[in-house]
């Protein structure tokens, strides 16, 4: 049995916005001109269930929601329904490009917003003419005393949207462990009733932001309740008990990483693992009972969440006993397709070729459980450090071989063996494949700039390496990032395998990039079977990575410092800020779940000094002149730009474990395309992993690194209007940038700049950095927080940010975020973030792959 393998997930944001079960609106209309009833959209957002408890009286399942707040995304994720021919097949010379399968397509990571508003939107405000285009949509719906909710829908419709909408108080979630001893057999599972659970193990409960130590009512775990919710007491309802449970209550939505920590003193060693960890993801809902949706014990519901755990035996101990066990485990990749290189040694893959030796199991361990005696292990323990093992004094008879790493970075395996005739059974070299891609490499100091690390070119300490996903949010799980050592070595032990591009990031503001060397593992010279990296020169920080389950890559980055009369130029992000924390929205910290906007319009200014212009007032320096709203003026429009959009890599070269290229093409043989230049590289684990032959382009990312400073100045991207070539930008210098915030279909602005009254996190302490980031240059608002001191016509309203007291700037005039005074110095770049949000927050992406554990396809002309 293969154990368990969820779905892969990716979570964009917190469990605040997470689980979003779709729906929306009260009898609403947008129609368009010529009033068809198949482009008109009729919102029904209704009470999802009864609740006799909620916030404003008892509601009804199915009663109206009149009040809400929604918005309205393109559902740009594809269409699995496109037929195969002639789109979707290698026939077709422009294959893969004009197949709309989400295994296939270009899939975004972000998802433009068509409009959003409230319900006056269908009351007249909008007017009778509004279009909505054919298409598909994500509508989210945002409504005080309810949890976010929406629908999607295609249009041309066919009648109207229906949105329930769950009611507060939302049910609690409960989540439930079990700690048990894998000894018959150990196998990582829980064999029920051969094993019995383990007492004394404490659980550990971590979320996106660390360790959780209250429950969803800011009490500390393991509060009770009485029957009106009133705290009672504590138990420590984190220990296992006799059983070996563990339950915890009172916890709210989310992925939670689950850890398990063995008694002190005690030498027991995990066997289990969901992923490649010795956490456990666990994910629950409101009302979650924390039992798994699919494995049963004995025909009842058992734990989602499961910790197996050894220790060292040895049972074996007739000296007499001449047979015994031994051997040296190694760690392997598998390649698809599995023919050409050597069979897979283990149960996993066991039948299959494709497979290729990496290494030694440094850190291995062994069991042997008796298939005579109730499957229970007769010996556990260690091996060497070079992989080898001997077990002795092994009767004769059947038993079952398991072996794992300490770490759980492979997956365990196990296969019978048989004893005869007092014989020592050389078991040769069992194979382990990793869950997860090895990255490794150097960041150098490329002293000729050729992009290769020369001898005697200096690695450098403390660079930042990054794993972010296409839409510009950190990977949330396992290798997130790595600082180089004193030799400029970094690596990603557990890179997660999401079998989908992602992107390493190498950015320092002191360095720019020369050029990168990279290999995969089975990347070779045809010729002559040696390894063979791949160099490409240019200046990017931003390099694609598809990932495959248990493969590798090196990557090394090639970087030399600005010199004392250069510099990097001004670069940046504009991030969709989920969670905002920081009370002076200067200081608005990017969270890792962040995701990056596309397409956003930025435009870099010159300033204008004091004095330029008689009767304009200048900044409290007196350096720059002010505008009329109390920003800082804009001078000459020297460059602008547009947030760039990731972008698939194309190009690559599928290889076999040899690395032999595909043959591709070749009758049966159609995965692929024929040729893959100026192809997309299809996601799939017959890729390979892969590295980019390029440097990659980041949702929300900009940079500036010229201007025109002639007469004119800029009329767009790189243009200038006396036609003259752009300069270099001087350093020494200040500027503003702005982003320019779009308008919908109806003339509303998509998003909006953070400002003071848009806290939506409460607590922690608040901190300035040793140099502060650029200062905000917009118009002055009025900060105005509904319901703190007295209200003007445009108080925010903020009910939870009121309550904790608002904000500190109350009354006070401040600037707005969207342009930053940016000052340039040489010998570096410079990179100010911008952070903007919706009043309903975005929905999430959702995506993974499917595996079937049970049966393997024979068609050659699909990709599992």
């Amino acid at each position: 049995m293969i154990p368990k393998k969820p779905a892969l997930f990716l979570m964009i944001g917190l469990a605040l916005f997470m689980a979003l079960l779709f729906s929306v609106a009260s009898s609403s209309r947008i129609q368009n001109t010529a009033a068809q009833a198949s482009n008109s959209l009729v919102l029904d957002v209704v009470s999802a269930r009864t609740e006799p408890n909620a916030p404003g009286g008892p509601v009804l399942q199915g009663d109206p929601v009149t009040e809400y707040q929604y918005l309205i995304n393109v559902d740009n994720t594809g269409d699995p329904l496109q037929p195969r021919l002639p789109s979707c097949d290698p026939s077709d010379p422009q294959y893969p490009e004009n197949c709309d399968w989400p295994s296939l397509r270009e899939v975004p990571g972000a998802a433009p917003i068509f409009t959003q508003g409230n319900q006056d939107d269908f009351n007249g405000v909008l007017g009778s003419d509004i279009p909505i285009p054919d298409g598909k949509y994500l509508v989210s719906v945002l409504a005080d005393g309810y949890k976010v909710g929406g629908a999607h829908f295609t249009v041309p419709l066919s009648g109207p949207v229906t949105v329930p909408v769950h009611p507060n108080p939302l049910p609690a979630a409960t989540m439930r462990i079990k700690v048990f001893e894998d000894i018959s057999s150990v196998n990582g599972q829980f064999d029920a009733p051969a094993e019995h659970g383990l007492a004394g193990f404490r659980a550990v409960i971590n979320d996106t932001a660390g360790e959780l130590s209250a429950d969803v009512f800011g009490n500390p775990l393991c509060t009770t309740y009485d029957a009106n919710n009133n705290p009672t007491g504590q138990t420590d309802c984190l220990v296992s008990d006799a059983n070996g449970d563990i339950v915890i209550p009172n916890l709210g939505p989310l992925r939670y990483d689950v850890l398990v920590i063995p008694p002190d003193g005690t030498d027991w060693v995990e066997t289990t693992t969901l992923e490649g960890s010795p956490s456990w993801d666990t994910w629950l809902q409101e009302g979650g009972t924390g039992l798994d949706n699919e494995f049963v014990v004995a025909g009842e519901p058992f734990p989602w969440t499961i910790f197996g755990f050894v220790r060292p035996t040895d049972l074996l101990n007739d000296p007499g006993v001449t047979g015994g066990v031994s051997g040296r485990l190694v760690s392997a990749s598998v390649y698809l397709p599995q023919q050409g290189a050597l069979p897979y040694y283990g149960d996993i893959w066991n039948g299959f070729n494709g497979s290729k030796v990496t290494g030694v199991i440094d850190n291995g361990w062994v069991a042997l459980s008796d298939l005579q005696n109730g499957d229970t292990a007769v010996y556990i323990g260690k091996a060497n450090a070079d992989g080898t093992y001997q077990i002795d004094n092994v009767p004769d008879g059947s038993y079952l071989f398991t072996w794992w790493d300490e770490n759980l970075h492979y997956i365990l395996d196990w296969i019978q063996v048989t004893v005869t005739n007092g014989e020592m059974y050389d078991m040769g070299t069992p194979f382990l494949t990793g869950w997860f891609t090895k990255v490794d490499g150097y960041v150098f100091n490329d002293l000729n700039k050729n992009g290769k690390q020369d001898p005697g070119e200096p690695g450098l300490s403390n660079y930042l390496v990054v794993l972010r996903d296409r839409d510009n949010s950190e990977i949330d799980r396992m290798s997130i990032a790595a600082v180089t050592g004193p030799d400029g070595y970094y690596v990603f032990e557990k890179a997660y395998p999401m079998s989908s591009w992602m992107v390493l990031e190498a950015y320092n503001d002191r360095f720019y990039t020369t050029g990168i060397t990279y290999q995969v593992e089975n990347q070779v010279d045809p010729n002559t079977g040696q390894p063979q990296a791949t160099t490409i020169m240019g200046n990017g920080v931003d390099v694609g990575l598809l990932p495959i389950l248990g493969q590798s890559a090196k990557l090394d980055w090639g970087v030399h410092p600005y010199a004392a009369d250069e510099n990097g130029g001004i670069v940046g992000s504009v991030f969709y800020d989920t969670t905002r924390n920081e009370l002076d929205p200067r200081y608005q910290a990017a969270e890792p779940w962040a995701p990056g906007i596309p397409d956003l319009t930025m435009n870099l200014y010159d300033t204008v000094p004091c004095g330029t212009n008689a009767g304009t007032l200048c900044d409290p320096t007196n350096t720059y002149e002010l505008a009329a709203d109390g920003s800082y003026a804009k001078g000459q429009l020297l460059n602008t730009t547009t947030t760039e959009t990731w972008e698939q890599p194309t190009d690559c070269v599928a290889r076999d474990a040899n690395g032999v290229p595909l043959p591709w093409g070749a009758p049966n043989q159609e995965v692929l395309p024929t040729d893959p230049t100026g192809k997309r590289c299809i996601e799939a684990p017959l890729m390979g992993t892969q590295i980019q032959s390029g440097f990659a382009t980041l949702d929300g990312n900009w940079g500036f690194g010229d201007g025109c400073f002639g007469p004119g100045g800029a009329i767009a991207e790189g243009v200038c209007a006396n036609g003259s070539a752009l300069t270099t930008l001087p350093g020494a210098h200040d500027y503003l940038v702005e982003v320019a915030i779009p308008n919908d279909t109806f003339g509303r602005p998509m998003y909006q700049v953070v400002r003071e009254e848009d806290i939506n996190v409460f607590g922690g302490d608040q901190y300035i950095p040793a140099v502060p980031p650029p200062a905000c240059a917009g118009a002055l608002h009025t900060v105005d927080v509904a319901g703190v001191g007295v209200d003007g016509p445009n108080a925010t309203v903020n009910p939870s940010f009121a309550e904790a007291g608002g904000s500190p700037y109350e009354g006070q005039d401040k600037p707005l975020c969207d342009v930053k005074l940016v000052s340039l110095a040489n010998g570096k770049s410079i990179a100010p973030t911008f952070t903007l949000f919706t009043n309903v927050p975005i929905p999430g992406k959702w995506k993974g792959y499917i595996i079937d554990d049970l049966s393997i396809s024979t068609d050659p002309k699909s990709i599992n």
